[in-house]
């Protein structure tokens, strides 16, 4: 939400943040996905918002996913 209007749908979120995790799995990459993926977290970059984004390879080393979310969050660990 932002200025009491839908932005877009992402798969995690901390609004009083305004901070986004988007999983972006292998069907990502297919040219229209990806067209309207950009197109959507443009909205929510525009709205001020940061995007993390995690990755099937980032299944491999979930402790530095992790360790993005807590920095992005302002978590001190």
């Amino acid at each position: 939400m932002h200025g009491g209007r839908f932005l877009a749908r992402v798969d995690f979120a901390w609004p009083e943040r305004r901070l986004a995790v988007e999983y972006d799995g292998l069907w990502h990459g297919e040219p229209g996905q990806f067209t309207r993926d950009r197109r959507r977290l443009n909205l929510v970059h525009g709205a001020g918002w940061r995007v993390v984004f995690v990755t099937t390879a980032d299944h491999e080393d979930p402790s530095r996913v992790l360790a993005e979310i807590a920095s992005a969050l302002g978590i001190v660990r």
